[in-house]
């Protein structure tokens, strides 16, 4: 085949996957993380071109480069933006491996990459935190010019080098080591942050920004996706109530997606008076448009200056970012009795293989083992974690306030209502603890703070959650079901324990 095959042109212009229209001809690619905002970052190909031997050469032949742009601008209308960034990174960083060895004077070609130069580019890669996903960015970009039978590609080779076994990414060390300035933040640390909050400390666009981070451990790329229209105010007779529609990311959704999160009262108040313009306009309106995470990151290190906190581990000003927000929520819910499904629920993980770490590192081990056992095992593995109480009388039930008593309605699934009277209580200090991170009822059945009442509610909620995974089962997710049928042992267990009391057993 004639190697001086000639390229196609690029186009003048690409739109991405999530709908973003980039010019591609120029020497700077403009992109944002997401279509409706967040990140702004660029290409810029002098970076990749600027890159020369000790003698000034240049280290990548014309042809190269230009395989890389009609790569990266194919790759454009694939993958997310933030994804194609990093691919970029990944020709960078092997440019910079390639001149340090300097194999040959000649400018760098894909005939080059062969066996040897590969396993000598991962093992350099595993010696960086990298630790071999450039590597594997580098492989899916020669399997791309093989599948186009490029004469650069060689298809015989490419076959060996699918079986180079990478290591990838270590994951958790931080929250499993409990890093001390990078992992979860200690209880003390955490109260430490509520006081500083409930004293109002530091600037109001500070305050909430923190705010967001420690009842909602979201990622900020979330966050600054957020626009006025995702924020909700619900009157009630009990009062304001308050809820953001916060955007998911790292999903390859085309359109925009949400999912609905519970604030506090405290927390909504602050971000309506904080609130301005018309209501496609950005929320937090006072971040950088071109670089808001870098203004959160500059926002929590004022605040931690302002309310003066120092960490009772280090002795040194409390370090905060965004990551550690979101490990301190999940290390809680997991000591909390969540199960591995409730933590991806609430940090929107499509999987499991993150949140494993929360669970592994805490005492509450008693998850994973419960959802490995039999529902017929229920009295020796306990999937309820509270505890049974009797129903007080009509009075006191009726003085308790609307944050104790937990409400029989299930506002996330279409469950016809079971009882105006509640299924019990929850032990939870609000005011000291905060918002509770889960989802009531279904998921109080899972939280140790949960005392449920004896009472006929606990099976009318039973039958009736047994019916709509009878109805939903063919079309429902997995990872849903597997979570309802978690919550369903639980209640049974309940209901079991109800009647066990009722016929004086112990």
């Amino acid at each position: 085949m004639d190697k001086g095959r000639e390229l196609p042109q690029l186009p003048k212009q690409v739109t991405t996957l999530d709908g973003q229209a980039v010019d591609v001809q120029g020497d700077v690619w403009r992109l944002r993380v997401s279509a409706d905002g967040g990140q702004r970052f660029y290409i810029k190909w002098a970076t990749l071109i600027s890159i020369t031997t000790k003698d000034n050469s240049p280290v990548l032949a014309q042809r190269t480069i230009q395989l890389v742009r009609l790569y990266l601008a194919d790759r454009l209308t694939r993958r997310k933006s933030s994804t194609v960034r990093n691919d970029f990174s990944a020709f960078v960083s092997f440019c910079q491996w390639w001149r340090q060895n300097e194999p040959t004077k000649q400018p760098f070609v894909w005939d080059y990459y062969d066996e040897p130069t590969a396993r000598a580019f991962l093992r350099w890669c595993e010696t960086t935190a990298d630790n071999g996903n450039r590597f594997s960015r580098i492989r899916v970009f020669y399997e791309w010019g093989t599948a186009r039978q490029y004469p650069d590609f060689d298809p015989a080779f490419f076959q060996t080098l699918k079986t180079v076994h990478t290591q990838g990414n270590a994951k958790g060390h931080h929250v499993r080591f409990r890093h001390p300035t990078k992992g979860p933040f200690s209880e003390a640390e955490k109260q430490l942050l509520v006081r500083a909050i409930h004293s109002q400390c530091g600037t109001d666009e500070d305050r909430a920004l923190v705010m967001l981070h420690l009842e909602l451990g979201v990622n900020p790329h979330a966050l600054v996706r957020l626009t006025n229209r995702d924020f909700i105010n619900i009157k009630m007779k009990q009062g304001d109530f308050y809820q953001l529609d916060v955007p998911r990311v790292k999903k390859r959704a085309v359109q925009r997606e949400t999912k609905r999160r519970p604030i506090s009262r405290r927390l909504g108040e602050l971000l309506q008076q904080l609130t301005s313009g018309e209501p496609d306009e950005v929320l937090l309106h006072w971040l950088s448009a071109d670089a808001p995470l870098a203004a959160i990151r500059t926002a929590m290190g004022r605040f931690a200056r302002d309310a003066d906190l120092v960490s009772p581990r280090t002795g040194k000003r409390l370090q905060l970012h965004p990551r550690r927000f979101r490990y301190t929520l999940a290390t809680h819910l997991a000591a909390e009795g969540a199960s591995r499904f409730h933590i991806a629920e609430v940090l929107d993980h499509t999987d499991l293989q993150n949140v494993d770490v929360y669970v592994e590192t805490t005492p509450a081990i008693i998850g994973p083992v419960a959802t490995a056992t039999d529902a017929a095992l229920t009295p020796l593995v306990n999937r309820f974690l509270g505890k049974l109480v009797d129903k007080p009388g009509e009075t006191a039930a009726t003085s308790m306030t609307d944050n104790t008593i937990v409400p029989a309605t299930v506002p996330h699934i279409p469950l016809p209502l079971l009882s105006t009277s509640g299924i019990g209580v929850c032990g939870r200090n609000v005011r000291q603890d905060g918002l509770c991170q889960l989802f009531p009822p279904l998921s109080c059945y899972l939280c140790p703070s949960f005392a449920a009442w004896r009472n006929e509610s606990h099976q009318s909620l039973l039958a009736n959650l047994e019916a709509f995974i009878a109805a939903h089962g063919e079309l429902a997710d997995a990872r849903i079901l597997k979570q309802l049928d978690e919550i369903r042992a639980a209640i049974a267990e309940v209901v079991f324990r109800c009647s066990s009391s009722a016929e004086g057993m112990t």
